[in-house]
């Protein structure tokens, strides 16, 4: 029976720690339970800005898992384009209340050729931190640069994704696109909606892992006139930005404070003027002993 015990134990711990570990990545904001890379895949797929919202609220999809409003049930995410020319800012949405809405994340689109369109996403600030963007990702073979005459060696590059094929973008500019606007909100939804009770983390995000490999952050934008649009249009609500800047300001001071490397004891070396390498505190210097004079032999 002592045998069996500490095998139990074990047993009972293993799923924590397990759990411990796949919550490491975790970023305590609530942008951790709505997957970016999930709804540009969602865009990708859906025919229309319709059908787009509608699946971005299916259960089965794995993208929404947010729950800003604290029902216990997750909520309903609402599309809205906003349009200026070419470019566009398709904004998903939150009502956390009947006068707050939360912006969640923005889809920005902009055409940069006759046939050839570039897509970011980006998440809310006040949900994600700062430029937080995910873009679709390719990689293709180019000649690395060499010297003599040796043929050159081919390595993969990230390379830029044309997304003029994609339906929903050859749909919005279309002749006859009119720019959407959810025809729901707080306290209106459609019938078929049935919320849910949010995932844990863990559980959400191993479903997302087929999804990072084809959309990828990046730290440069590429649609600087979509985001000029949406940047005075952003949405937020006063309580959600109150409960999530001091994570935000501490993840920001973790990034810039500087890097102090622990010194070892032995690393630590005396120079002369009795200062101490490495910043140490500084010791008395050390003396050699005083030799004792010889003892005379009295005969």
């Amino acid at each position: 029976m002592r045998l069996l015990q500490p095998f139990l134990l074990a047993l009972l711990i293993s799923p924590t720690i397990q759990a411990q570990e796949a919550d490491a990545d975790s970023t305590g904001l609530p942008g951790d339970n709505f997957s970016l890379q999930g709804a540009l895949d969602l865009f990708k797929q859906a025919k229309d800005l319709e059908s787009f919202e509608l699946a971005l609220n299916a259960e089965d999809q794995h993208v929404n898992n947010l729950d800003l409003d604290g029902d216990g049930q997750v909520d309903y995410v609402r599309v809205v384009d906003h349009r200026d020319g070419d470019a566009h800012a398709i904004v998903m949405q939150v009502a956390v209340s009947k006068d707050e809405a939360q912006d969640v994340a923005v889809i920005e689109l902009e055409k940069n050729g006759r046939d050839s369109a570039a897509v970011q996403i980006r998440g809310a600030e006040d949900l994600y931190g700062p430029d937080v963007m995910v873009e679709p990702y390719t990689e293709d073979d180019a000649a690395a640069p060499t010297k003599g005459p040796a043929a050159p060696a081919l390595v993969r590059v990230r390379v830029w994704v044309n997304v003029w094929a994609w339906p929903c973008v050859t749909w919005i500019y279309g002749p006859t696109y009119v720019a959407w606007a959810s025809p729901w909100h707080w306290g209106f939804y459609p019938r078929w909606w049935r919320p849910w009770r949010p995932h844990p983390y863990r559980v959400f995000w191993g479903w997302q892992r087929p999804r990072v490999v084809v959309y990828r952050p990046v730290h440069v934008c590429r649609v600087a006139r979509a985001n000029v649009l949406y940047a005075s249009r952003a949405r937020y609500a006063p309580r959600i930005r109150t409960a999530t800047a001091p994570v935000i300001q501490r993840r920001a001071a973790l990034r810039t404070a500087p890097h102090q490397p622990v010194q070892r004891k032995e690393e630590i070396r005396r120079v002369p003027g009795n200062k101490v390498r490495g910043g140490g505190k500084a010791r008395p210097a050390e003396r050699a002993p005083r030799a004792k004079p010889a003892r005379r032999m009295h005969r």
